[in-house]
């Protein structure tokens, strides 16, 4: 398992990597990224949502959650089978 800022530091660098593509398509929107396979999960309005479709999509997976743009709100979310 990574540690908390192995498990930040990737997200970002996953983030930065699309970050013009994703701001352009889903600013002020919540994004899940999939830690496990380097990609963009779900998209929604609320956390709740975002989090159970990615779960649903990717079960096992690591997902980090954030808003997209200037003011992240950023949420870490591990699966169950990873806590």
């Amino acid at each position: 398992m990574l540690e908390p800022d192995t498990f930040d530091e990737k997200a970002k660098r996953i983030y930065e990597a699309h970050k013009k593509e994703w701001e352009r398509l889903y600013n002020g929107k919540i994004i899940a990224i999939d830690i496990d396979a380097s990609d963009f999960v779900s998209v929604g309005e609320n956390i709740g949502d975002v989090d159970l479709e990615a779960r649903r999509e990717r079960p096992g997976h690591r997902i980090f959650m954030r808003r997209v743009g200037k003011n992240p709100a950023v949420a870490r979310l591990r699966n169950r089978t990873y806590v």
